[in-house]
């Protein structure tokens, strides 16, 4: 499965381009617009992959903290929230109005908190978009060289409940990362989370660190 998932994404980039390449219409009607194909492949990939941490951490219920059990709950349902925000709680497919509140200080007038704006501030550009991205990326990147090297870091990552990325899921990262930027397309980042939430699916399934290594969780 973890070669499926991570075959799926890199198909979904080659997709992206030669879709860009056939016809700038065809690349926005399902890799770019709302509620495309894309999109919604990317929410329930999210959905899925904050289920796959909620099994993780009560498969682990016996052999962790409490804090690092509750944690564990945490990443789950921030990945479910972030799937019902990828398609806005459903709010186009069932047809429900926002809010007035989200009508006012939405900058999308969408039933979605990552597009509130807040004191002229947009939440999606401070908190988002750089912030996250470099978190993420670190995550993906930078935590994989170091766990199998740095003891303080593999102690912090099974207290933290935090499923750690294989180096071929590092390496797979770094490429798309290096790749999506030649995609000539403003919707580009669609994509980009698309697979990232494909990657996400991969990791959790099949972390460095699994559950089932209950001695080092209990350490």
């Amino acid at each position: 499965m973890n070669t499926v998932l991570l075959s799926l994404g890199a198909a979904v980039l080659a997709a992206a381009f030669i879709a860009s390449a056939m016809s700038k219409q065809l690349f926005f009607t399902y890799f770019g617009a709302e509620d495309s194909l894309i999109e919604n492949i990317t929410a329930v990939a999210l959905v899925i992959s904050g289920l796959i941490l909620l099994r993780r951490a009560i498969n682990a219920r016996h052999a962790v903290t409490r804090g690092a059990l509750a944690l564990g709950v945490v990443y789950g349902l921030l990945y479910i929230w972030a799937g019902g925000e990828e398609i806005s709680w459903g709010q186009r497919i069932i047809g429900f109005e926002s809010p007035a509140y989200f009508q006012e200080n939405n900058d999308q007038q969408e039933f979605t908190f990552h597009n509130l704006v807040i004191g002229g501030v947009k939440l999606d550009e401070l908190i988002f978009g750089p912030v996250l991205s470099y978190i993420i990326l670190s995550y993906l990147i930078v935590l994989p060289v170091l766990w199998p090297r740095v003891t303080w870091v593999q102690t912090l990552t099974q207290r933290m409940m935090i499923p750690v990325p294989r180096l071929q899921h590092a390496g797979f990262a770094l490429v798309v990362t290096l790749i999506i930027p030649l995609l000539n397309e403003s919707r580009r980042w669609e994509v980009y989370e698309c697979i990232f939430a494909l990657l996400s699916m991969a990791i959790f399934l099949y972390p460095a660190n699994p559950v089932e290594n209950r001695d080092a969780l209990a350490e």
